[in-house]
């Protein structure tokens, strides 16, 4: 159950990468671009610790 939730974890971690690209590049709002991307990051590390075999 744990390796299915960090798989869900990375797939949310990799889906807001192009969403705050997109709010960066379209709406010139450079402050959220960099925060979506820091967020992004965590849930894909929590996500690849929790899938990862032991």
């Amino acid at each position: 159950m744990t390796v299915l939730t960090g798989r869900l974890f990375q797939m949310i971690g990799l889906l807001l990468l192009p969403i705050g690209l997109s709010i960066g590049l379209f709406a010139d709002n450079a402050q959220l671009e960099v925060r979506l991307l820091f967020t992004g990051a965590g849930f894909f590390l929590v996500g690849w610790l929790m899938a990862r075999k032991r």
